[in-house]
C-alpha cells in the first residue's frame, strides 16, 4: 500500500475515535442531566417540616398539664385532648387564637343552680322603757326565732361560688318578739353628737355570709340596735336617734369608725329606705 493510502486510513480512523469520543461525552452529559434534575426537582418541591411548639400549658377547671404539639389554633389543642365545654364555660384565649410557644390555655368551668333551703328568721326586740329602773336592761321574754323558705341563686366558677343571691324569701313559721326591759330615756341630759347614720339588717345581705343575726352584746339586730364606735358611744348605752327613736348600742362593725352609727332594722327594704343620713343622737350613758 503506498504511503498516500496509508494516510487516509489514518486520518479516518482518527476522525471516527474523534466522533465516537464526542458522542460518548453528549450521551453522559444528557444522562446526568436528566438523572440529576430528575432526583433535585422533588426535593425542592418536598414540604418542610411543621414546626414544632415545645411547650403549651393547658389549665382545665384547676388542673393544669403541659403539652407538646404541633401548629394549630386553640380549638384543636382542646380537641386533641379530648376537653369539652358548654356555653357557659370561660375560655381563654378565644377558640380561633393560633397557638404559640409558652401559651397558657385555660378552660374554666362555670355552673349555676338553684337551691331550695329553709333559714332561720331572728326574732325581733321589742324594747320596753321603764323609767323607775336604773339598771341594766332585763329580757322579759327570750323569744324565739322563725323560719322561712327561700331560694338561692349560686354561680360557681371552678367549683368556688363567685356569685349568689336569694329571692322569692316566705316566712313560714313567725318569729316571737324578744322583750326587753330598761330604764326610760330622760328627758333632758346627755352627750348630744351629729353623726352619718347608716342602716343594716341582720341577714347575709348586710352581715355577709356568716350572719348569726345577734348582735355584739348578745342581743338578736332588729329595730332598737343600733351599731357603734365603741370609743364615741359605749356598748350598751342608752341613745336616741332622730328619725329612728330610743336604742341601744349593742352592736359593732368593721366600717363603723369614729361619728358613725349603724342602725338596724328587721328586713333588708327598710334598711334600704333608711339610706344615708347626717342625725342628731342622743347618749345617755
Amino acid at each position: 500500500m503506498s504511503q498516500r493510502g496509508s494516510h487516509r486510513l489514518t486520518v479516518q480512523s482518527t476522525v471516527r475515535r474523534r466522533w465516537w469520543t464526542i458522542i460518548r461525552i453528549s450521551l453522559a452529559f444528557t444522562l446526568l442531566l436528566t438523572f440529576g434534575f430528575t432526583l433535585t426537582v422533588p426535593a425542592q418541591n418536598s414540604p418542610a417540616p411543621p414546626k414544632s411548639i415545645p411547650q403549651v400549658t393547658l389549665r382545665v377547671g384547676g388542673g393544669e398539664r403541659q403539652i407538646t404539639l404541633y401548629e394549630g389554633t386553640v380549638q384543636i389543642l382542646l380537641q386533641r385532648e379530648g376537653v369539652t365545654w358548654n356555653s357557659h364555660d370561660i375560655i381563654t384565649p378565644p377558640l380561633g387564637t393560633p397557638l404559640t410557644d409558652g401559651m397558657l390555655v385555660k378552660v374554666e368551668r362555670v355552673t349555676f343552680e338553684i337551691v331550695e333551703e329553709k333559714i332561720t328568721v331572728p326574732p325581733p326586740v321589742i324594747i320596753r322603757w321603764d323609767r323607775r329602773m336604773t339598771s341594766k336592761p332585763v329580757v322579759i321574754r327570750a323569744g324565739k326565732p322563725g323560719v322561712a323558705t327561700q331560694k338561692r341563686c349560686i354561680w360557681r366558677k371552678d367549683g368556688v361560688i363567685s356569685v349568689q343571691w336569694t329571692q322569692s324569701r316566705k316566712v313560714i313559721v313567725q318569729p316571737t318578739p324578744v322583750i326587753v326591759r330598761r330604764g326610760a330615756v330622760p328627758s333632758r341630759g346627755g352627750r348630744v353628737l351629729r353623726m352619718v347614720a347608716t342602716a343594716y339588717d341582720p341577714g347575709p345581705g348586710s352581715c355577709g355570709r356568716y350572719a348569726s343575726g345577734h348582735t355584739a352584746i348578745g342581743l338578736h339586730a332588729t329595730k332598737g340596735v343600733i351599731a357603734v364606735d365603741p370609743r364615741i358611744i359605749p356598748l350598751g348605752s342608752r341613745v336616741f336617734v332622730e328619725g329612728y327613736g330610743p336604742a341601744i348600742a349593742g352592736d359593732v362593725g368593721s366600717a363603723i369608725k369614729g361619728n358613725k352609727i349603724d342602725v338596724c332594722f328587721p328586713t333588708r327594704r327598710e334598711a334600704l329606705q333608711w339610706g344615708r343620713r347626717v342625725v342628731k343622737v342622743i347618749v345617755y350613758e
